[in-house]
């Protein structure tokens, strides 16, 4: 083959991550193509590389994007979703190398889907092997796992609200503008745990701008003009979860008849 394993076999219109296979050897895709049966059309075989991953996060408007935010997973979803443990994620600096970077690879992607208006979820990986940013996948929504959470604390836009204007904008036939962002800094961690609902009094702190009410999960938004701050208040977190609260459930498997 000319890519060769590890390879990842995705559903083609879902947004979870829990669908997702890593495969590491032919005998492995094989077995997974066989078990698809005439369902393979309606999936996705990529080549799997080692990285960090990026969301990117925008706003457009007659083709012009208007906002975005862009963050790095320091758990990605389909290591969580398939492995277990806490998913974290964190804002990048607007004037630093990986938010530039992205925010040119984010405007390239959606010019060239022909995106018109709208809000858009990106994801980029940097590969280990060269440094480079590979393009990963896209869609015409919000992100999920409270993504917008995270972004309306760094910069003060809620990606729901401003689509639903932009929408407005253009039944009416009129202009629309964005804000201009905050410069925050804000980060998010979501986990499954074994009660219903947590006890929130050993995170709280004045970075904690929000507590988020899911059933059998911890939920945080931080927020801070320091980086480093926020990326302290995730790490504490996570052990704390991870020593304390964190439940892990194993991956669902499409059943086999």
């Amino acid at each position: 083959m000319k890519f060769p394993a590890p390879w990842v076999l995705k559903p083609r219109s879902e947004a979870s991550a829990s669908g997702i296979k890593k495969l590491t050897s032919k005998d492995d895709l094989w077995e997974a193509l066989n078990a698809l049966g005439e369902e393979r059309h309606l999936f996705l075989l990529e080549s799997f590389k080692p990285g960090d991953v990026y969301h990117v996060d925008s706003l457009t408007f007659h083709k012009n994007i208007v906002f975005t935010s862009a963050s790095k997973y320091l758990a990605p979803p389909m290591q969580v979703s398939h492995e277990g443990g806490v998913f974290r994620t964190k804002t990048l600096g607007r004037y630093s190398d990986e938010f530039k970077a992205l925010d040119e690879a984010n405007e390239k992607v959606l010019s060239n889907f022909g995106l018109l208006n709208g809000a858009t979820h990106t994801e980029f990986i940097r590969s280990k092997d060269d440094g480079k940013y590979y393009f990963l996948e896209t869609s015409s929504r919000v992100g999920g796992a409270h993504i917008p959470d995270l972004v309306e604390a760094s910069s003060n836009i809620n990606i729901w609200r401003e689509w639903a204007k932009i929408e407005d904008s253009l039944l009416r036939g009129e202009n629309y503008e964005v804000s201009k962002p905050t410069g925050y800094y804000s980060g998010l961690i979501i986990a499954l745990i074994k009660d219903k609902e947590p006890d929130y009094n050993d995170f709280e702190c004045k970075e904690a701008v929000k507590f988020l009410p899911i059933d059998y999960h911890v939920g945080i938004v931080y927020k801070s003009s320091d980086s480093i701050i926020v990326q302290e208040r995730l790490d504490n977190a996570a052990e704390k979860i991870h020593a304390e609260m964190l439940n892990i459930l194993p991956p669902k498997s499409k059943p086999t008849s």
